[in-house]
């Protein structure tokens, strides 16, 4: 008798909400390179956005999104308690980047998403000790949020 492999049958889902001083076309023409540099894996899917107003997100997500917090994550170089907070919801950020990877939790289509945003930020934000955006999935019910 096979046991089927339960992760076989699931497509993990993870959105990334960022500002960048990069054109959406200048992300999207840069794919490959940031890929490459973030070693993502073949099966990662993405869809880059302006905003979020074409999006389909569930009610909850969408609520949480409204919530003003401090998205900022700052170099050691830098403190936030010296720039002061910033509140702002991820609903203003500039792109919303949704991933899906076939045969991966949730969590890990959320850390792999990281990783694209993180080089993305490397290549494209002239200020690299400043970063405001987050990482969102759902886990068991629940939005998760990872700065």
């Amino acid at each position: 008798m096979k046991v089927k492999n339960k992760m076989a049958n699931t497509t993990g889902k993870a959105y990334a909400f960022f500002d960048c001083d990069a054109s959406k076309k200048e992300i999207e023409d840069s794919e490959q390179d940031i890929r490459s540099e973030a070693r993502t894996p073949q099966g990662l899917q993405m869809l880059l956005y302006e905003g979020i107003s074409s999006l389909k997100l569930d009610e909850t997500l969408v609520q949480q999104l409204e919530y003003p917090d401090d998205y900022r994550v700052i170099s050691r170089q830098r403190s936030k308690s010296e720039q002061g907070k910033e509140s702002r919801p991820l609903s203003s950020m500039k792109y919303a980047l949704v991933a899906s990877y076939d045969g991966a939790t949730n969590e890990t289509t959320a850390n792999e998403l990281g990783d694209i945003v993180n080089t993305i930020h490397r290549q494209f934000n002239k200020d690299q000790g400043l970063f405001r955006g987050a990482i969102v999935y759902e886990d068991a019910g629940e939005y998760i949020l990872r700065e």
